[in-house]
């Protein structure tokens, strides 16, 4: 599936091959965020506030992760090579049952500081499609990315 729009400053962002989304290993977790989050960005789950059934807040603390940026036809792809054990990422699936136009609806992106969000956990291998505003600077294939918790960017490696 590729991603032919983008809304705004607001990231686009699908698990192209992430394990946790199809229903593979390791885990989907429910996070309360404690900030606004566009799909695609990063966060660290708190193992210490289990709220209630596999709900959980979203933690502080140094987050890591690295990738390398993929690309096929003109979309962006990173490829996951580490992450940390309680790094997620955030991903509310666009589900409408409008047309395709009403999906392209802005707020099917964003999840706003309270919000219950899924959080699938990252491992070696996976695969996340990213629209370019996605990253820190303009994505190149092969290039090194990490990622700011703080300016919630993929940094292309210079």
């Amino acid at each position: 599936m590729a991603i032919d729009i983008t809304k705004g400053s607001h990231k686009v962002a699908f698990p192209s091959k992430v394990a946790s989304a199809q229903s593979g290993s390791p885990h989907v977790y429910n996070i309360t965020l404690d900030a606004d989050h566009d799909n695609g960005d990063l966060v660290i789950r708190d193992t210490a506030s289990w709220n209630s059934f596999d709900n959980y807040d979203e933690g502080t603390g140094t987050l890591t992760f690295s990738g390398i940026i993929r690309e096929d036809k003109g979309v962006f792809y990173v490829e996951v090579v580490s992450a940390g054990a309680d790094v997620v990422m955030v991903y509310n699936a666009p589900v409408s049952p409008y047309s395709e136009k009403d999906l392209q609806d802005e707020s099917l992106f964003y999840n706003a500081e309270g919000d219950v969000v899924q959080g699938l956990s990252l491992i070696k291998g996976d695969i996340i499609e990213l629209s370019a505003n996605a990253f820190s600077s303009t994505p190149v294939e092969d290039k090194t990315v990490t990622y700011n918790a703080t300016t919630n960017k993929y940094v292309v490696a210079s």
